[in-house]
């Protein structure tokens, strides 16, 4: 079997491997908050029913940490910390991936069925969000490169 990696070149993000077991009656996965979720989870929502041609995300945020994994289906995670993007494709549901602050994401080229499983470490709260690109940038240099 081949191992699941685990790190990607952008900060603030990482794959994470989901436990599970395997028997004649299907396979079942498990999360622990403290183990495969760092973070405390504060809410849960979930992706689908995406159009094709269509993309979810398309931001980032200054404080919240997400959790995201394909539960069926599959779609690329596009993650940029303002220096490095790096595109990904989620559709595994034993592997999902970390998106922590300061961190661009969008979620595009959904398969049909896709249902994205998000975990949230805080309640809604637009004022962590940043959903202009440019401003984005701005800000995460001046935060990192200042």
């Amino acid at each position: 079997m081949t191992a699941i990696p685990t790190t990607i070149d952008v900060r603030n993000c990482h794959l994470v491997p989901v436990r599970g077991a395997s028997d004649p009656r299907g396979t079942v996965n498990f999360l622990e908050v403290g183990r495969e979720v760092g973070f405390e989870v504060r809410r849960v929502f979930y992706i689908h029913g995406v159009p094709a041609g269509h993309a979810r995300g398309r931001h980032g945020h200054r404080k919240l940490e997400l959790l995201l994994l394909a539960l069926s289906g599959g779609c690329d995670v596009v993650v940029d910390d303002g220096r490095r993007r790096h595109t990904l494709r989620l559709e595994r549901p034993d592997l999902g991936l970390y998106v922590g602050p300061w961190v661009w994401h969008e979620l595009v080229d959904f398969a049909a069925g896709t249902v994205v499983l998000a975990l949230a470490s805080a309640a809604y709260d637009e004022a962590d969000y940043i959903r202009d690109e440019a401003t984005f940038r701005r800000e995460v240099a001046s935060r990192f490169d200042g």
